[in-house]
Protein backbone atom coordinates (compact mmCIF):
# COMPACT_ATOMS: atom_id res chain seq x y z
CA UNK A 1 0.00 0.00 0.00
CA UNK A 2 1.58 3.53 -1.02
CA UNK A 3 1.27 6.79 0.53
CA UNK A 4 -2.40 8.69 -0.19
CA UNK A 5 -1.79 11.80 -1.93
CA UNK A 6 -3.51 14.09 -4.32
CA UNK A 7 -2.65 15.16 -7.75
CA UNK A 8 -3.34 18.77 -8.77
CA UNK A 9 -2.94 21.05 -11.59
CA UNK A 10 -1.07 24.29 -10.16
CA UNK A 11 -2.33 27.00 -12.54
CA UNK A 12 -5.88 26.21 -11.65
CA UNK A 13 -5.89 24.50 -8.03
CA UNK A 14 -7.52 21.40 -9.66
CA UNK A 15 -7.75 18.36 -8.00
CA UNK A 16 -7.13 15.78 -10.99
CA UNK A 17 -7.51 12.62 -8.83
CA UNK A 18 -7.11 11.10 -5.32
CA UNK A 19 -4.38 8.47 -5.25
CA UNK A 20 -1.36 6.93 -3.81
CA UNK A 21 1.71 8.29 -4.47
CA UNK A 22 2.84 7.23 -7.76
CA UNK A 23 6.47 6.33 -5.94
CA UNK A 24 7.12 3.96 -3.76
CA UNK A 25 10.66 5.27 -2.60
CA UNK A 26 8.96 8.85 -2.45
CA UNK A 27 11.01 10.41 -5.08
CA UNK A 28 9.54 12.78 -7.58
CA UNK A 29 7.77 11.58 -10.93
CA UNK A 30 9.88 11.85 -13.69
CA UNK A 31 8.24 13.47 -17.02
CA UNK A 32 5.60 14.94 -14.72
CA UNK A 33 3.62 17.83 -16.60
CA UNK A 34 5.50 21.26 -14.84
CA UNK A 35 1.53 22.38 -13.98
CA UNK A 36 0.77 18.97 -12.27
CA UNK A 37 1.83 18.49 -8.71
CA UNK A 38 1.50 15.62 -6.73
CA UNK A 39 1.28 16.31 -2.84
CA UNK A 40 1.25 14.58 0.37
CA UNK A 41 -2.20 13.94 2.33
CA UNK A 42 -1.48 15.24 6.04
CA UNK A 43 -3.78 15.80 9.16
CA UNK A 44 -1.73 17.58 11.64
CA UNK A 45 -4.68 17.54 14.40
CA UNK A 46 -6.42 14.40 15.22
CA UNK A 47 -10.19 14.22 14.55
CA UNK A 48 -11.81 16.07 17.68
CA UNK A 49 -13.90 14.10 20.42
CA UNK A 50 -17.32 15.91 20.25
CA UNK A 51 -20.96 15.36 20.15
CA UNK A 52 -22.76 14.98 17.22
CA UNK A 53 -25.87 15.85 18.68
CA UNK A 54 -24.37 19.19 19.67
CA UNK A 55 -21.68 19.88 16.80
CA UNK A 56 -21.12 19.01 13.46
CA UNK A 57 -17.77 17.96 12.70
CA UNK A 58 -16.45 19.57 9.32
CA UNK A 59 -13.60 18.11 7.54
CA UNK A 60 -11.10 20.68 5.31
CA UNK A 61 -9.23 19.59 2.61
CA UNK A 62 -6.47 22.63 1.88
CA UNK A 63 -3.87 22.39 -1.15
CA UNK A 64 -0.48 24.56 1.03
CA UNK A 65 2.82 25.19 -0.70
CA UNK A 66 3.85 23.56 3.14
CA UNK A 67 6.74 20.94 2.89
CA UNK A 68 5.62 17.46 3.99
CA UNK A 69 8.14 16.57 7.30
CA UNK A 70 9.38 13.80 5.74
CA UNK A 71 10.07 14.07 2.62
CA UNK A 72 9.81 18.04 2.29
CA UNK A 73 10.42 18.00 -1.84
CA UNK A 74 7.12 17.27 -1.99
CA UNK A 75 4.68 19.70 -0.03
CA UNK A 76 1.45 18.96 1.93
CA UNK A 77 -2.70 18.05 1.16
CA UNK A 78 -4.15 19.45 4.43
CA UNK A 79 -7.21 17.65 6.77
CA UNK A 80 -8.09 19.76 9.33
CA UNK A 81 -11.47 19.45 11.26
CA UNK A 82 -13.85 22.13 12.58
CA UNK A 83 -16.34 21.57 14.70
CA UNK A 84 -19.67 23.77 14.32
CA UNK A 85 -22.94 23.87 16.68
CA UNK A 86 -25.92 22.85 15.99
CA UNK A 87 -29.17 25.14 15.79
CA UNK A 88 -30.88 25.17 19.00
CA UNK A 89 -33.52 23.01 17.23
CA UNK A 90 -32.28 20.35 16.32
CA UNK A 91 -30.28 20.66 20.16
CA UNK A 92 -33.63 20.87 21.46
CA UNK A 93 -34.80 17.61 19.49
CA UNK A 94 -31.70 15.50 20.42
CA UNK A 95 -32.82 16.28 24.30
CA UNK A 96 -36.34 15.07 22.93
CA UNK A 97 -35.15 11.51 21.86
CA UNK A 98 -32.61 11.16 25.02
CA UNK A 99 -36.16 11.71 27.07
CA UNK A 100 -38.19 9.48 24.91
CA UNK A 101 -35.39 6.65 25.07
CA UNK A 102 -34.92 7.26 29.01
CA UNK A 103 -38.66 6.94 29.17
CA UNK A 104 -38.60 3.53 26.77
CA UNK A 105 -36.73 1.63 29.81
CA UNK A 106 -38.71 2.86 32.89
CA UNK A 107 -41.86 1.91 30.97
CA UNK A 108 -40.19 -0.48 28.09
CA UNK A 109 -42.77 -0.84 24.83
CA UNK A 110 -43.71 -4.12 25.62
CA UNK A 111 -45.00 -3.82 28.50
CA UNK A 112 -46.66 -0.99 28.11
CA UNK A 113 -50.34 -2.13 27.04
CA UNK A 114 -50.20 -4.31 30.25
CA UNK A 115 -49.12 -1.68 32.74
CA UNK A 116 -51.56 1.08 31.27
CA UNK A 117 -54.53 -1.19 31.29
CA UNK A 118 -54.32 -2.82 35.06
CA UNK A 119 -53.37 0.80 36.41
CA UNK A 120 -56.50 2.28 34.66
CA UNK A 121 -58.65 -0.61 36.20
CA UNK A 122 -56.92 -0.13 39.45
CA UNK A 123 -57.28 3.06 38.83
CA UNK A 124 -61.37 2.48 38.73
CA UNK A 125 -61.83 0.21 41.21
CA UNK A 126 -60.29 2.78 43.53
CA UNK A 127 -62.55 5.57 42.67
CA UNK A 128 -65.89 3.57 42.82
CA UNK A 129 -64.52 2.90 46.63
CA UNK A 130 -63.34 -0.83 46.24
CA UNK A 131 -60.81 -2.33 48.10
CA UNK A 132 -57.67 -3.03 46.06
CA UNK A 133 -56.23 -6.66 45.94
CA UNK A 134 -52.38 -6.87 46.83
CA UNK A 135 -51.94 -7.46 43.00
CA UNK A 136 -53.72 -3.98 42.39
CA UNK A 137 -51.52 -2.69 45.06
CA UNK A 138 -48.99 -3.72 43.74
CA UNK A 139 -49.53 -2.50 39.98
CA UNK A 140 -51.10 0.89 41.68
CA UNK A 141 -46.97 1.21 43.21
CA UNK A 142 -45.50 0.30 40.33
CA UNK A 143 -47.68 3.20 38.07
CA UNK A 144 -46.87 5.74 40.58
CA UNK A 145 -43.10 4.62 40.77
CA UNK A 146 -43.25 4.91 36.71
CA UNK A 147 -45.01 8.14 36.58
CA UNK A 148 -42.45 9.50 39.16
CA UNK A 149 -39.41 8.33 36.95
CA UNK A 150 -41.18 10.22 33.89
CA UNK A 151 -41.80 13.32 35.77
CA UNK A 152 -38.18 13.37 36.90
CA UNK A 153 -37.15 12.80 32.72
CA UNK A 154 -39.43 15.89 32.22
CA UNK A 155 -38.09 17.93 34.33
CA UNK A 156 -34.35 17.04 33.47
CA UNK A 157 -35.24 17.51 29.53
CA UNK A 158 -37.10 20.89 30.07
CA UNK A 159 -33.75 21.93 32.85
CA UNK A 160 -31.47 21.06 29.25
CA UNK A 161 -33.82 22.91 27.22
CA UNK A 162 -33.29 25.94 29.45
CA UNK A 163 -29.87 25.66 29.05
CA UNK A 164 -29.57 25.41 25.34
CA UNK A 165 -31.95 28.50 25.23
CA UNK A 166 -29.19 30.20 27.19
CA UNK A 167 -26.76 29.52 25.40
CA UNK A 168 -25.27 26.89 27.27
CA UNK A 169 -24.48 22.96 25.92
CA UNK A 170 -25.82 20.79 27.91
CA UNK A 171 -24.82 17.15 28.87
CA UNK A 172 -27.09 15.39 27.35
CA UNK A 173 -26.76 11.99 28.63
CA UNK A 174 -26.41 12.63 31.98
CA UNK A 175 -29.57 12.89 34.58
CA UNK A 176 -31.78 10.73 32.97
CA UNK A 177 -34.02 8.13 35.61
CA UNK A 178 -33.61 4.43 33.23
CA UNK A 179 -34.79 1.91 35.35
CA UNK A 180 -38.15 0.55 35.42
CA UNK A 181 -39.62 0.16 38.69
CA UNK A 182 -40.19 -3.36 40.39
Amino acid sequence: MGTPAVLIRKSTGEIIKHADYPRLDMQPVSGLDPDLEWLIKTTPYVQPDYDSRIYILNQIESVTTEPHQEWPWLNQYQITFQTVKRISEEIIQAIENAENEANSNVLPYTKQLKILSLGVATLFRRVEGMTLTAKETKIKNKCLAIGTNVWKNHDTATAKVAEVTAGSEPQIDAGWEKTEPA
